[in-house]
C-alpha cells in the first residue's frame, strides 16, 4: 500500500479509490485491511508524507517548495503546518538542526 502512495504522490494526493483500484481491490476491502492494521488511509498517507519529507530534507538538495509539491501539497504553508504537526518544528528549522 505504501509503495502505491509513494508512486502516486508527486504533484497530487492519492485517493483511497485510486489506491484500491491500483491494488485490484475494493475501497471497502482496503479500508478493512487498514483497520485490521490499526490505521486509516489518511494516517497511512500522512506517515508516507512525513517519512518522505524527512528524507528529502536530510538530502538537502530540494527546496521546501519542491518538497511540498512532491508530497502533494498545493501550498508550502500547508506543508509547513503538517510538518510542524509531525515534528514540532518548521521544515527549514528542522533541516538546519539536522544538518541537511
Amino acid at each position: 500500500m505504501k509503495t502505491h502512495v509513494v508512486r502516486a504522490l508527486p504533484g497530487e494526493l492519492p485517493s483511497l479509490e485510486a489506491t484500491a483500484k491500483a491494488l485490484a481491490t475494493s475501497t471497502r476491502t482496503l479500508q478493512r485491511a487498514l483497520q485490521a492494521e490499526g490505521t486509516t488511509f489518511q494516517a497511512l498517507v500522512d506517515e508516507v508524507r512525513r517519512d518522505l519529507s524527512l528524507g528529502y530534507l536530510r538530502e538537502g538538495q530540494r527546496t521546501v517548495s519542491e518538497i511540498a509539491f512532491l508530497l502533494g501539497f498545493t501550498e508550502v504553508a500547508t506543508f509547513t503546518r503538517a510538518f510542524r504537526r509531525w515534528t514540532g518544528s518548521a521544515p527549514s528549522a528542522w533541516r538546519q538542526r539536522e544538518g541537511g
